[in-house]
């Protein structure tokens, strides 16, 4: 098991999960998607500092937005206030998981084995719908309510955004929870 703050560029990015969930996308109507006052590493930075680091830009890689430690277990987060874009959270997943095993010097069975990965998402805006060649199923808040009932009655979980492929490929858990899920999913904290 590894202490995040044993690595300066980790410990110097220490913050309260709350921050890193802010979305001031709008100045005038600032939100945060979670109240956690849980200590995190801002990752948005230890990315800057560490591309930086390498004299290369900062828009060479992308990066989750935080990390805790829980148990042993090393979490990423992800917030996504707005309409999820697919393939900029696989980037965010692939390349935070390498700069931070790179910080760290362990390789990716390790990451198999001790780290999670949770993205956060606004429900409203990322309603699930189903779209292949002719068939369309309309987006229904109500049906995904539904659907989070049942699959947490079966004890399961959907992972959205074709997030499912890297679990266990990366990481050992992939985890996609609407604001509502992931307070729970903390409250196990």
């Amino acid at each position: 098991m590894i202490n995040l703050y044993d690595f300066p560029i980790l410990s110097e990015c220490r913050t309260e999960l709350r921050e890193t969930s802010i979305d001031n996308s709008d100045n005038i109507d600032v939100k945060y998607m979670t109240e956690s006052k849980l200590e995190a590493v801002n990752f948005d930075q230890v990315k800057r500092k560490y591309v930086n680091s390498l004299n290369l830009s900062e828009d060479c890689a992308k990066s989750m937005d935080a990390v805790i430690e829980k148990d042993g277990r090393i979490i990423f987060i992800e917030f996504k206030n707005g309409k999820v874009n697919n393939r900029d959270i696989k980037d965010k997943l692939r390349d935070s998981l390498l700069i931070f095993l790179d910080i760290v010097k362990k390789d990716l069975d390790y990451a198999r084995t001790n780290i999670d990965c949770v993205v956060v998402y606004n429900q409203s805006k990322n309603p699930i719908s189903v779209q292949s060649g002719k068939n369309y199923i309309q987006e229904s808040r109500s049906r995904d309510i539904i659907n989070d009932f049942i699959a947490g009655k079966a004890d399961t979980e959907i992972i959205r955004f074709d997030l499912e492929r890297y679990k266990r490929l990366y990481y050992r858990q992939v985890h996609t929870y609407s604001v509502d899920r992931f307070e729970k999913y903390l409250g196990l904290f």
